[in-house]
């Protein structure tokens, strides 16, 4: 029952044995808010037949609406059949309020409370105490609690602390201030943590007083987060900036100080420091220091623990460059004092050291070494005749009748100076007959670094008299990497000078000079179509000539050749090819005669040769007129024979007509069915299987035995068919040839596809691998060549070793292809004969198939793959091999201190591409500065994930900092991106529903970042919010240890017809601050293993990592997203091609030597968990 009134009648009476043992009666009082002590007086009744107890009677004070706590008086027994008055005293204080609270524990009799009167004058019988207040008090001090009491003269109870629990707190002094007043004093041990309220009780049988709650306030001493920063350093102290902006613990902060000492000292020294920046003086030269800072609060024990020390080396001797120029050193040091020298008798050396090219070689290196004497009193010295843009080593060496002590050597580098010139005998050069490749070596001395090439050319001499001789000079520049350049658009027949020299930041250096020839070409005719007889005889054909174009040198003589043959009569012009000079015969290269033909039976005889000067314009002539030309009959033709006339023209250097044509086995049907647009190039095939042509191309597979067809194009491209589909989705019939599709493997940069093929009349079936690259890009040549090189490595593997040519197309059989094959027989005769022929192989492989390499940036790519083919190698480790392989990877070698595990990271460094600013233009654009809460790496415009919507959008703006990077099975599956802006929190939601992603994945925590962009919540919890034109929906959430998964619901307000999206947000918890690898490996599993299962669930959604800064930590988790999946479907552990593939899209995945090594260790995690469910199974 409750009473809001403190009338007479306000009572409580309870017959406990009607009542269950254990049941209680509560009278509630009417709350007391009055800045006042309150005395509160009633009666008591405890009555039993038997003499027992009827239950307790006990006094609580609930402080707003609080509960109860514990007990402030209580009673129990029978005290016979009368009232017994007490008296409650309450000290409240504005603006708590306070309720007195009775309570009665039922067990058999009578009790009652009655009379209860709230008096306006202070108890009689009781105390009253003073208002207690809070104290505040550093971890680890004792607080001290006063309280102050008014009482009679004859009070003799004692005073207690009492605890929010009830645990009771003895006094530990007792004074009287005065005859009515006591001082009861309590300590209170105050660790961290042990927040609590207490409050002033005394109790007796007459009633009971009782204070406010007063609060105990623990504060934690601050200690600085980070360690102070070394702005300077001398031989005898160390300048540092204390770095106290970040601390743990509480503030404020009155007195810094720092402590200090050696590494190898115990004894450390502590100075009181009044800025932010502290000179550390006396100290002993090269030695070694921890210097760590003190903060302090207010309060007995507020120094807190020192923070992380700096560790730092004073210098040597104070040793320093004065003036450093291209071939000099002027270095001074501090005057040695007697605390150096430790004698009045000493001498000092200045020795220095540096390496040089032994012998004109960059790859064998010797070592100057030299120590010049140095004035006793000289405090400076000047080194000449040193090389430029080196590394000089020079350390100070003292040396007095006890001995001799060196100090810490110092690297000082000269400047550059101008280059020396291109070694002559380095430059190699490729002449063809429009073409120059021309290669070259780095300077021996660059002194420097290389910043450009430039290479001049011009025309000085031509055997072809139309050419203007000399030419004008032309002049390009080349980047510091490119030492080859390829000319084109030259004249054949023509020789050039060439120049090349290389340039520092001081100028460009001498020049080398060499003279090259282009080859001569073929001569050429001016048509196309073949003209038609002027007219016919039964013995002569007249026939229009038409004169030939020279190229490089004039048209020496012109041939009318005669074929014999069945069918009409028809006239052909041989169609000549661009070739170059002595490498093949012409298509009649033997000059026959009529009379040769009828004794040899030669295939075709010469009728006549002509000079260039008989045919200074079209000219008719009748073949089979009687007459002799240069020594040729122009024999009459029989009536009763067909014949091919054909007109050539040569000069004194012949072209080249190879012939390398695939010729398939004729049908009884058609005697012209033996063609087919392909060539043998080497082990391979080239084609471009055309509607009309499928039947065919089946028909060569089946005749060669062919295995492999790789094709490098997509059915359409720009809009365009560039090839047709020949091949079923299920099963199809091509002539007598059936195919029938198996299975189909999607990966992220190609597809595998296997064929089943039965002909009609042939019992066995055949089986067929198709390889297609989907990711050469609609123009020009990948941006990288990692995928490509996987993609060949696959074919190669695949391939049985008896299984014919491999069959290799693009859409027009050239290019592509020609770079592909190149690649597949330079990796070949790298791996055979450790060199390779880059040239030559192109070369070979355009004298049998035109235009196979079509563009200078083709043949620039295939050494750019052949390069990283040949720093990277195989990396990829069978799963039976792993653990093995990585044990050893792991080993350090004792000789180079490294092992191959940190070599591979410094190799997939050195082949990371390192971004242009060109190449991430559109982050750079005033408009999304803002949109980056980093500017150290942004992502490249290649791989931007531009955002769709934009209704409802105020500025329309397409740009988020994001980058689309391919799965090992998925092209763009990730998209990452770092931690949402404040200003980018729509974009971010906007990014989601743009691209699907059905995953969002949060490796950093909130409020991780220390800068100006902390890291927000950008999400509902819980409900609903708009950001932007996007509505986000809380649906449901479920946290452990490791990871707290949350379902969203995603809908554009502005497109509603759309539907929705559901993404489920994993925030994984065990990844710390400021570690580069997660806490536990088994935790990171369970995550990939959760994120795995919810996307095969949801099919073809996109995932989206995020961390920090986008880089380190979202690179780890895509790279082992990529090796579960490798596991799982191809059997083996590639980190080096994961790693590889990600910082293709963005240089900064997996940015550290431990966070590549925790790849390898999950990958072996991983592989143990499967060997152990394995042996489960089995048992």
């Amino acid at each position: 029952m409750e009473s809001n009134t403190w009338k007479r009648w306000s009572f409580m009476m309870v017959n406990s044995s009607q009542h269950v043992a254990g049941q209680r009666a509560h009278l509630l009082l009417r709350s007391l808010s009055e800045n006042d002590t309150h005395c509160i007086q009633f009666s008591y009744f405890l009555y039993s037949r038997d003499g027992h107890s009827p239950g307790d009677l006990q006094l609580y004070i609930r402080v707003n609406g609080g509960p109860r706590g514990s007990a402030v008086w209580n009673v129990s027994g029978s005290h016979g059949r009368q009232w017994h008055q007490v008296e409650l005293a309450v000290s409240t204080f504005w603006p708590s309020e306070y309720q007195v609270t009775s309570v009665s524990a039922e067990r058999r009799g009578y009790i009652a409370i009655d009379d209860i009167l709230l008096l306006n004058y202070p108890c009689y019988k009781v105390p009253h105490f003073s208002r207690l207040g809070d104290v505040e008090v550093n971890a680890g001090q004792n607080a001290t609690f006063q309280c102050v009491a008014t009482v009679s003269v004859t009070f003799s109870r004692s005073l207690s602390l009492q605890r929010r629990n009830g645990v009771v707190v003895a006094a530990s002094a007792i004074q009287r201030l005065s005859h009515k007043r006591l001082m009861a004093t309590f300590q209170v041990e105050a660790e961290r943590g042990e927040q609590d309220l207490y409050r002033c009780v005394t109790e007796s049988n007459r009633g009971a007083a009782v204070s406010n709650f007063a609060e105990l306030i623990v504060r934690v001493p601050p200690t600085p987060i980070a360690p102070p920063q070394l702005l300077r350093a001398g031989p005898t102290y160390l300048i540092i900036q204390l770095n106290t902006n970040s601390i743990v613990g509480d503030g404020p902060v009155i007195r810094r100080e720092i402590e200090y000492r050696a590494s190898q000292s115990p004894w450390s020294e502590t100075h009181g420091v009044g800025s932010l920046t502290y000179k550390v003086w006396h100290l002993e030269p090269d030695t070694e220091y921890r210097i760590s800072v003190l903060l302090t609060r207010p309060g007995e024990g507020g120094t807190g623990a020192p923070g992380p020390p700096l560790v730092s080396r004073t210098k040597c001797a104070g040793l320093t460059a004065t003036e450093i120029q291209p071939r000099q050193l002027t270095l001074q040091w501090e005057p040695l004092g007697y605390n150096l020298t430790r004698c009045h008798t000493y001498s000092v050396s200045l020795c220095y050291r540096y390496s040089t090219p032994a012998g004109g070689s960059a790859g064998n290196n010797a070592t100057v070494r030299e120590c010049l004497s140095v004035e006793r009193n000289q405090s400076h010295f000047t080194l000449r005749d040193l090389p430029p843009f080196r590394s000089v080593h020079v350390r100070l060496a003292l040396e007095n009748p006890e001995g001799k002590k060196e100090s810490r050597e110092v690297t000082f580098q000269t400047e550059e100076d101008i280059p020396g010139g291109v070694a002559p005998e380095s430059l190699t050069f490729t002449p063809l007959d429009d073409m120059i490749f021309l290669k070259w070596e780095e300077p021996v001395e660059p002194n420097g670094v290389i910043t450009q090439y430039e290479i001049s050319y011009q025309g000085i001499e031509s055997s072809d008299p139309g050419i203007n001789v000399p030419g004008p000079r032309r002049t390009v520049s080349k980047l510091r990497n490119e030492t080859y350049h390829m000319f084109s658009g030259l004249h054949p027949g023509t020789t050039y000078l060439v120049s090349v020299r290389a340039r520092t930041s001081k100028g460009f250096g001498q020049t080398a000079l060499t003279e090259i020839t282009t080859n001569i070409s073929a001569p050429v005719f001016d048509y196309e179509d073949v003209p038609a007889p002027l007219s016919e005889s039964e013995s002569t054909i007249t026939v229009l000539l038409r004169p030939a174009l020279g190229r490089g040198a004039p048209v020496s003589a012109y041939q009318v050749v005669v074929v014999e043959e069945d069918g009409s009569r028809r006239v052909r012009r041989s169609r000549r090819r661009r070739r170059e000079l002595g490498s093949g015969s012409d298509c009649f290269p033997v000059p026959v005669s009529q009379v040769e033909t009828q004794s040899k039976g030669a295939p075709h005889y010469y009728t006549a040769e002509l000079p260039p000067s008989s045919l200074p314009e079209a000219t008719p002539f009748t073949v089979g007129d009687n007459h002799t030309y240069n020594g040729y009959w122009n024999t009459p033709l029989d009536p009763s024979k067909n014949y091919l006339v054909f007109f050539q023209a040569i000069s004194n250097f012949r072209g080249v007509n190879d012939r390398h044509r695939v010729k398939l086995h004729s049908l009884l049907a058609d005697p012209n069915s033996d063609y087919v647009n392909a060539n043998y190039i080497d082990v391979s095939y080239l084609l471009c299987p055309k509607q009309e042509m499928i039947y065919d191309f089946w028909r060569m597979v089946w005749q060669e035995n062919c295995f492999s067809i790789v094709m490098i194009t997509k059915l359409v491209e720009v809009g365009r068919m560039k090839c047709c589909k020949y091949w079923p989705e299920d099963s199809e019939l091509y002539g007598d040839i059936k195919i029938t599709l198996l299975k189909t493997e999607t990966l992220a940069e190609y597809t595998v596809r296997t064929f089943a093929m039965e002909r009609r009349g042939y019992p066995a079936k055949h089986e067929v691998c198709q390889f297609h690259f989907t990711s050469w890009p609609e123009h020009g040549v990948p941006y990288h060549a990692t995928g490509l090189l996987a993609f060949l490595r696959r074919v190669k593997a695949s391939t049985p070793p008896d299984a014919g040519p491999v069959v290799v197309h693009c859409s027009m059989g050239a290019g592509r292809t020609g770079c592909y094959i190149v690649l597949d027989v330079m990796l070949d005769m790298a791996e055979c004969e450790g060199v390779v022929d880059i040239y030559n192989c192109v070369k070979t492989l355009c004298s049998r198939r035109i235009n196979m390499i079509q563009t200078e940036e083709q043949y620039v790519f295939i050494h750019d793959a052949i390069l990283e083919a040949c720093l990277c190698g195989e990396t990829a480790i069978p799963v039976i091999e792993f653990a093995l392989t990585y044990k050893e990877m792991l080993r350090v070698d004792s000789q180079s201190n490294t092992s191959q595990l940190r070599e591979e990271f410094q190799t997939l460094n050195s082949v990371t591409p390192h971004l242009d600013v060109e190449e991430c233009s559109v982050s750079l654009l005033p408009r999304n500065r803002e949109k980056n809460r980093s500017m150290d790496v942004l992502p490249p415009d290649r791989a931007l994930a531009f955002l769709v919507t934009t209704e409802g959008v105020a500025e329309g703006n397409s740009y988020i900092n994001a980058a689309l990077t391919d799965s090992f099975h998925r092209p763009a599956a990730f998209v990452v991106t770092p931690h949402p802006l404040p200003g980018t929190t729509a974009d971010f939601w906007r990014l989601v529903y743009d691209y699907g992603c059905t995953s969002v994945v949060m490796l950093n925590q909130i409020n991780q970042s220390n800068s100006a962009w902390p890291c927000l919540q950008y999400w509902p919890e819980p409900g609903l919010q708009q950001f932007g034109p996007m509505t986000v929906e809380l649906l449901s959430m479920m946290a452990d240890d490791d990871v707290i998964i949350r379902l969203f619901r995603v809908q554009n307000i502005m497109r509603l017809q759309e539907g929705q999206l559901v993404v489920r947000h994993f925030q994984f918890l065990r990844w710390s601050p400021y570690r580069d690898v997660p806490d536990s490996k088994k935790a990171f599993l369970s995550l990939l293993a959760q994120v795995h299962n919810w996307q095969r669930e949801c099919g073809e959604g996109r995932t989206i990592v995020h961390c920090l800064n986008g880089g380190g930590r979202s690179g780890t988790f895509c790279a082992c997203t990529m090796l579960l999946e490798m596991i799982r479907h191809h059997s083996v552990v590639d980190v080096f091609y994961a790693a590889k593939t990600l910082r293709n899209s963005k240089p900064n995945m997996v940015e550290t030597m431990e966070q590549y090594r925790f790849c390898y260790d999950l990958a072996l995690e991983y592989l143990d968990a499967l060997d152990c469910l394995s042996e489960i199974e089995v048992r």
